[in-house]
């Protein structure tokens, strides 16, 4: 009895919690009236785990992209009661997929209210209805953004295909596996390994994730929409302030020792580089728990199985291709097999940075916004650009100003970083710093380096029109399309856009900027899936045959089409198969029954990441045709010379190694500087 009025007290407990909960709010700060009602949500994360269950305890069914498109659909709580979502979403295959998320990795969108001005205005700049619902949400937030449709009058799949070739777009070796490309040259079917552009540490990227990342609309958010924000520099916008933010927490938030007042450099002269590129390390990779900000997560880098702590892509000192495309001219091609570390250059106006150049210190904030004034870039960029290019802490060896022969030299933004004639990428960037020329080398002070850097990205990247990070990483503009790219690292432009972002307060995000979003020619229905398989992709046979009798034509394990002619008195075959990668799995071997006249027998081979191969064996049964001779064809495929691993050495550095006017040139592969076969 005692026990029943027990339970009775508890129970009239629990109705009056609800009751007055149902009155003053929810009983449980987490608690939230709409749970159970669906809405629309984008991932505020990088790249975000999404679980079996409401949990880090459960497996990790996916990942999400920051900015993608979810929809909630339930909520539950985790054993230690916090909130988790249950999303709906889309797969990279078209599929409609669930999982949870952490509530904290969640944004929901602003009321829209329709506004028929901004509705009309978005139907004048020609954006197609897949774009409008992205930028309704952030008009809602942000009703005094602008944004302006960019036309490039290019098809949508010819664009991709460029920036897929191999070798032109790259990722990191760690991705996930469909985030790599399986094209010849790009993978070795015979290893099961990814041919090296840069080293060991990146390699091609697959159409798939070319696709999403070229794909505006996947980054329509009020953080990546910054990749679409000019880079012209406007004074009543970018303040000393904004920067000041922007950098806390970086080796930028400090001095060096310097001038105080910046020279000027002219920009001009020597010759019209077309690309080069800082490697992509993603500044500020602070990572955690399930997002950007947890263990789960991984900024600035493609996506790894299991959880990661705190990721850096490059060694300190080295550039990764993030950035990517370096292109010279051939004056300083030939150059560059002429001199070596330590070599005496022979100019007058070299030496190191002690050498009385600077009295007293300067602050990178107070050089930064003179480089902005003196090249036309915007301040943020330039900061973004410097922290993609030497991480967050300045570790990167092309600032260290201690590089054996090259003691005192300079260059902050790893112009012609790339490996050439014996040097390393630190070693050929700080050689390019060193000789007197153009853009106010040679760079033997800090502030040398930046404000020169910043002149030459100004003249040959936001004069010609490549005024936003995106155009800096596919450039869908002008008489040089696809080439003079900037960085080949296809995660370069948001990574640097996120970085950007963090410059602008809310204050600051309510004055009217301006955003130039690229538009194509036949672009899909719905913005292309981020792709989520991940495994070994080798589902290639390395023998076929049948017992006692020969195919034709004879094996190869790109050829998926067999035929065979038997006796119609002979009533079964066997078919024998070995696969290329010991991950993957066969069936339709063994004896197989033949029925009258033509039969088709399937091998399918599925690979660790489950896509499927199907070989197929027309098999026809006839009078006269053969019987069984009792010698098996070994139908065992020779090694295609797909490839034979790395391209490289394992020298790190950025830029991909381009001849004048944008052509690629055969140059030795080696850090970033990516040869890639003439287009």
């Amino acid at each position: 009895m005692k026990k029943n009025r027990k339970l009775r007290r508890t129970a009239v407990l629990l109705a009056a919690v609800l009751f007055f909960g149902s009155i003053g709010g929810p009983a449980a700060p987490y608690i939230e009236s709409y749970a159970y009602t669906e809405r629309p949500a984008t991932v505020n994360a990088s790249t975000l785990n999404v679980r079996s269950g409401p949990g880090t305890a459960y497996s990790i069914v996916t990942k999400l992209a920051g900015g993608a498109s979810v929809t909630v659909i339930g909520q539950s709580s985790a054993s230690d009661g916090a909130l988790w979502y249950e999303i709906r979403f889309t797969g990279s295959g078209g599929e409609t997929l669930t999982g949870y998320v952490s509530r904290s990795y969640l944004t929901f969108p602003a009321s829209y209210s329709s506004d028929a001005d901004f509705e009309a205005y978005l139907t004048a700049q020609g954006f197609p209805e897949s774009y409008k619902v992205r930028l309704r949400q952030l008009h809602a937030k942000y009703p005094q953004w602008v944004f302006q449709a960019q036309h490039t009058n290019l098809d949508w799949n010819t664009a991709v295909q460029e920036e897929s070739k191999v070798g032109h777009t790259l990722v990191s070796n760690s991705s996930m596996s469909s985030w790599k490309s399986t094209e010849d040259g790009a993978y070795d079917w015979n290893t099961s390994t990814w041919i090296g552009y840069d080293g060991a540490s990146w390699v091609t990227a697959s159409q798939d994730i070319v696709k999403y990342y070229m794909d505006p609309r996947n980054f329509l958010d009020e953080t990546n929409i910054f990749q679409f924000l000019s880079h012209s520099y406007d004074a009543s916008t970018q303040t000393a302030d904004g920067l000041k933010t922007m950098v806390k927490g970086t080796f930028l938030e400090g001095s060096v020792t310097g001038s105080k007042t910046s020279s000027s450099s002219s920009g001009s002269g020597g010759s019209d580089p077309s690309s080069y590129g800082p490697g992509v390390t993603g500044p500020g990779a602070e990572t955690t728990a399930e997002a950007s900000v947890s263990s789960d997560s991984i900024i600035s880098q493609a996506p790894t199985k299991g959880d990661t702590g705190n990721v850096s892509l490059e060694a300190p000192g080295a550039s990764s291709p993030g950035s990517g495309s370096s292109v010279s001219s051939g004056s300083s091609q030939s150059s560059a097999s002429q001199y070596g570390p330590g070599m005496n250059l022979g100019s007058s106006d070299s030496g190191s940075a002690a050498a009385g150049e600077g009295s007293g210190t300067v602050s990178y904030t107070d050089i930064l916004m003179n480089a902005a004034v003196q090249s036309g870039v915007n301040p943020y960029v330039l900061a973004a650009m410097i922290l993609q290019e030497q991480s967050n802490s300045g570790t990167g060896g092309s600032i260290s100003g201690t590089e054996s022969g090259y003691e005192g030299y300079y260059n902050y933004f790893n112009i012609e970083a790339y490996a050439s004639g014996g040097m390393t990428a630190v070693q050929r960037g700080l050689w390019w710093a060193s000789q007197s020329g153009s853009y106010g080398r040679p760079w033997n002070t800090q502030e040398k380096s930046i404000i020169g850097g910043a002149e030459y990205y100004g003249t040959n990247y936001v004069k010609v029109g490549q005024d936003t990070f995106y155009l800096k990483k596919f450039n869908v503009q002008g008489d040089n399309l696809y080439k003079h790219q900037y960085m080949t690292n296809v995660q370069g432009a948001a990574s640097e856009a996120a970085v950007y972002a963090k410059a602008y307060s809310e204050e600051m995000r309510q004055s009217p900027l301006v955003f130039k979003i690229p538009v194509y020619n036949n672009m899909p229905d719905n913005p292309c899936s981020q792709p989520t398989l991940d495994g070994s992709p080798n589902n290639k046979l390395a023998s076929l045959s049948v017992d006692g009798f020969t195919m034709t034509p004879t094996f190869s394990r790109d050829v998926q089409d067999y035929n065979l002619i038997v006796d119609s008195s002979v009533t079964s075959v066997t078919i024998n198969a070995s696969v290329l990668d010991s991950k993957a799995s066969v069936s339709g071997t063994g004896s197989v029954a033949l029925t009258g006249g033509a039969n088709d027998i399937k091998i399918s081979v599925t690979a660790e990441n489950g896509t499927v191969r199907d070989y197929v064996i027309h098999v026809v049964r006839q009078d006269g045709g053969p019987t069984y001779s009792g010698i098996t064809d070994s139908g065992t495929a020779a090694p295609d010379g797909a490839g034979s691993g790395s391209a490289s050495d394992g020298v790190t550095g950025p830029g991909v190694n381009m001849g004048p006017g944008g052509e690629t040139s055969p140059s030795t592969p080696g850090g970033s500087n990516v040869t890639i076969i003439p287009q």
